[in-house]
């Protein structure tokens, strides 16, 4: 094999390695948002449970307000009834006193439907806490494991590319240009063997004026349909 064919393969598997952990570094971004927005959500539906547990407790106490404001009403009806010597204005407030009272019992039925509701949101916010707190622990060990990735990630990066440029040395700049290219081009697979006759990249048999150049290992060849550059396993 070609001393820069092997040179190829060495810096093409340096550089998968590379891409590798290029790719597992653009991916951490995605993991570590999806991972606060379940932590976002959980706490959304907790909050938004205790925001209904404290307006069923306003609503009550308006309630309670309408309720004590209606029976004092009737106690002034009341009075008035004592107070009046006409049959019709008697009969008035004791219409008014039998409206009030009717208005009452629609209000205790609303309050009987926000108790059982509250005696309901109870038990389910307190477990909705600790299933959350567990979560969020869980989740935020899991940010930080990702978050510590992320750095030995970076610190990988920068190392392997500091050191690429010494893997370079002694490949003719023309062919680390095409190297480059199909690198990119072709999802890095640049350097490819040729097995049975048959290219591992576009999978096409070369044609034997192909084989037999590859053979003869006097220059760099280059598979006719796909472009790659080839070499023969050992």
């Amino acid at each position: 094999m070609l001393q820069e064919v092997e040179k190829l393969l060495a810096l093409q598997d340096r550089d998968q390695r590379l891409r590798n952990l290029r790719q597992e570094y653009k991916s951490v971004p995605g993991e570590l948002a999806a991972l606060k927005k379940l932590v976002a959500d959980s706490t959304a539906k907790l909050e938004a449970s205790k925001a209904r547990a404290k307006a069923i407790e306003v609503e009550k106490k308006s309630l309670e307000m309408e309720v004590a404001a209606k029976k004092e009403q009737i106690a002034r009806y009341k009075t008035q009834q004592l107070q009046t010597r006409k049959n019709d204005e008697y009969m008035a407030l004791s219409h008014e006193i039998s409206a009030a009272e009717k208005f009452i019992r629609g209000i205790e039925d609303k309050e009987l439907v926000l108790m059982e509701e509250a005696d309901s949101l109870a038990p389910q916010i307190a477990e909705a806490e600790k299933t959350f707190a567990d979560e969020k622990a869980r989740i935020d060990g899991r940010i930080a494991v990702l978050g510590e990735r992320e750095a030995n990630l970076s610190s990988r990066i920068s190392e392997m590319e500091a050191a690429r440029p010494a893997s370079t040395e002694g490949i003719d700049e023309d062919l680390l240009e095409q190297y480059e290219h199909l690198f990119e081009s072709k999802n890095g697979r640049a350097v490819v063997p040729v097995e049975h006759d048959v290219c591992g990249g576009c999978h096409m048999k070369v044609t034997a004026q192909t084989g037999l150049a590859l053979r003869s290992d006097k220059s760099v060849i280059s598979c006719p349909q796909c472009g790659r550059i080839l070499y023969l396993p050992a």
